[in-house]
């Protein structure tokens, strides 16, 4: 069996895969019933809304469970997704949540389930059979053929040595900095993504787990040292995901691990910040990184266990602000257009000149400047503050932002055809062809949740030139098929 056209998966494997999305629903439907009993909001309404949150984004993975779908899971991550970032802040009643009314809590928990709606229901659009012999169109044919795939060993541990490279020397000129970062970016991911399926099918022998273990340990380590957890924690995802993919089971050892762990280093994360960004910033020796996780993972226990003096509490308060996109959600439904007008599509206008080369277009806009417009025109911060600060916002009160409740909606339209269409088309795809790997990376970047639409594009377009045009450049040396 290989990876990119896979046959009938055994008896075995289904049967697990259908014993699982059992065991989902079951607990779904227990967590749903003692949630309506114990829930702390009064509203009937509210509760319903929260619990058909976490139905929409959770069925639909059960549901490609039970199947045993071999198309990727694009639109099922991406729903899933939703789950952490809207709902649980809703469920869990946070003071971040809690401080709307009741209306403006009903109106953005709408919203959302709006825009999930509205995504199945482009799924549906874009649905399709899954053609498992490849159809000889040319994004479909392999660039390195998929029995060499255990190449991707060495593809991660040279990602790994850039990350050192990068992180703790200053050997790369600045002006390669953020090219490199992006074919790395995308190298590792997919190397990752590769090996963690190898792994679920049974086709890794045990040093070969030994080295991908290693190398995605240290590349979360290195990652999460710029105190930005999203890059360590999507290269986690991703290699769960993938050994999900084909294993159909999750690793509960390293879900139990690494999910508290990155729990604890969230709570800590905005402490670190006040300490290390700054004035007092400074590049760490690698003698230095075992004390600087040891005194962060301090922080993080600190603050999850108690909340000392006002101070402490306004800034978990902030940082839960900020990681809540549900409350982001509330913030933009009850500024926009009350006390602020819709944008009509002024963030969008980001997307299509990042399609142009900046050596083409030196002056050309950032897509981060999408983000500025939101964080100004929504008064959450100041032109000089947004020159500083990044405010994630995620789609959904973005295009609520441009245009309301229809913008939302035919956004997730779009996404969900997009995403549909996109896995059933590439269910035939060599792993590593132009398809292979448009797939991977979109699942990679269905994990990102809080960027805008111009930045999330943007950046999706970025690793795909920097994958794809060395791999082309490779076949053309080499002669491979």
């Amino acid at each position: 069996m290989t990876l990119s056209n896979p046959s009938l998966p055994s008896s075995a494997t289904a049967s697990g895969a259908r014993r699982l999305a059992t065991l989902g629903y079951v607990a779904l439907a227990l967590g749903a019933a003692a949630y309506w009993f114990n829930s702390p909001w009064q509203s009937p309404l509210l509760n319903l809304l929260a619990i058909s949150i976490c139905l929409m984004g959770i069925w639909p993975i059960l549901r490609w469970l039970q199947r045993n779908d071999q198309a990727y899971p694009l639109l099922e991550v991406m729903l899933l997704t939703m789950v952490p970032f809207y709902a649980v802040p809703l469920l869990t009643e946070h003071e971040a949540v809690a401080a709307y009314s009741e209306s403006v809590l009903i109106q953005a928990a709408g919203l959302v389930l709006l825009f999930q709606a509205a995504c199945a229901l482009g799924g549906k659009w874009g649905d399709g059979p899954v053609q498992l012999a490849p159809g000889g169109v040319w994004w479909a044919d392999e660039l390195i053929a998929d029995g060499n795939l255990r190449f991707t060993s060495y593809t991660l541990m040279l990602t790994t040595a850039y990350l050192f490279v990068s992180t703790f020397t200053h050997l790369i000129p600045s002006e390669l900095v953020g090219t490199l970062r992006a074919v790395f970016f995308g190298i590792g991911i997919i190397s990752g993504f590769i090996q963690a399926r190898l792994w679920g099918s049974g086709l890794l022998h045990r040093s070969q787990k030994t080295i991908l273990v290693v190398n995605i340990v240290l590349q979360i380590v290195l990652a999460n040292l710029g105190l930005l957890l999203v890059t360590g924690l999507i290269i986690l995802l991703l290699v769960l995901v993938g050994y999900f993919s084909t294993a159909r089971r999750l690793p509960l050892a390293v879900c139990v691990i690494a999910l508290p762990l990155f729990a604890v280093l969230h709570s800590g994360k905005h402490k670190m910040r006040e300490i290390y960004w700054g004035e007092n910033s400074h590049d760490l020796r690698v003698m230095e990184v075992p004390g600087f996780y040891q005194e962060w993972i301090g922080y993080g226990l600190e603050s999850g266990i108690k909340i000392t003096g006002k101070e402490d509490a306004a800034g978990h308060s902030s940082l839960f602000d900020r990681a809540s996109l549900f409350q982001i959600v509330c913030y933009t439904m009850d500024t926009v257009p009350s006390r602020s007008p819709y944008l009509e599509g002024e963030t969008y206008a980001y997307i299509l000149p990042q399609v142009i080369p900046r050596f083409l277009w030196p002056s050309k806009p950032s897509p981060n400047d999408s983000v500025k417009i939101l964080s100004v025109k929504l008064g959450m911060l100041t032109e000089e503050g947004a020159e500083t600060t990044s405010i994630g916002y995620g789609l959904i009160a973005e295009s609520y932002a441009n245009f309301g409740y229809y913008g939302s909606a035919v956004l997730a339209l779009l996404l969900g055809f997009a995403a549909r269409k996109i896995a059933r088309s590439t269910a035939a795809c060599s792993t590593l062809s132009i398809g292979g790997i448009f797939r991977i990376l979109c699942l990679a970047w269905a994990l990102n949740s809080e960027t805008t639409l111009a930045v999330w594009l943007s950046s999706l377009y970025q690793a795909c030139i920097a994958i794809v045009v060395p791999l082309l450049a490779y076949r053309s040396l080499v002669g491979e098929k």
